[in-house]
């Protein structure tokens, strides 16, 4: 997890103005960067990006980021995507410290792991309209009342959706949701 106030800015197999794009937009806003080129760690993509927002994900966000910042990094993810093709492309984690206005306090983890790029591009758009279902959501989480410390959801291409993947606890717990079944199951 970052430190209050600086944005997280990891990646691998991007190119130079592609750094500079997620950079600059990062740091217009919150001045500190922490940013990271890693080692290829899953050969299966060619290139990862993972932005972490030191600020809770909510309308607030939208707000202090700006609209016109946030489409820049979805378009630029997008084209992203495009150019490096389905099959070995890109993979994104866009994650915040928390989600407003309900000061929930887990990491709150968008996990962007699709092949196909029309799935991929919507996926990415539909993140902005998850402000008022991800509140409700939380009410279902197993625990709900325990000290959650991260939260993951995952584009599921079959419904078009995003869903909660998986979710974990101070306690070292933690579960993984089954759409199917609409159930939480302890890992």
């Amino acid at each position: 997890m970052s430190q209050a106030g600086t944005a997280k800015f990891h990646y691998y197999g991007i190119a130079q103005f592609e750094i500079e794009v997620i950079y600059g937009a990062l740091k217009d806003v919150f001045g500190s960067v922490d940013e990271e080129k890693l080692p290829t760690e899953d050969t299966q993509y060619v290139s990862m990006v993972e932005i972490e927002f030191p600020i809770p994900f909510g309308e607030s966000f939208f707000q202090k980021f700006s609209m016109d910042r946030w489409h820049k990094i979805k378009g630029l993810l997008k084209e992203m995507k495009r150019r490096r093709g389905g099959r070995k492309g890109v993979k994104a984690f866009i994650s915040f410290c928390g989600i407003s206005p309900e000061e929930i306090k887990p990491r709150l983890i968008f996990s962007l792991m699709n092949k196909n790029n029309r799935n991929f591009e919507m996926a990415i758009e539909k993140i902005e309209y998850l402000v008022d279902i991800i509140p409700v959501h939380i009410q279902i989480f197993p625990d709900a009342n325990n000290s959650m410390d991260e939260i993951v959801y995952y584009y599921d291409e079959l419904s078009f959706k995003w869903n909660p993947f998986s979710t974990k606890y101070s306690d070292g717990s933690e579960y993984h949701y089954l759409p199917r079944t609409k159930e939480w199951k302890k890992s």
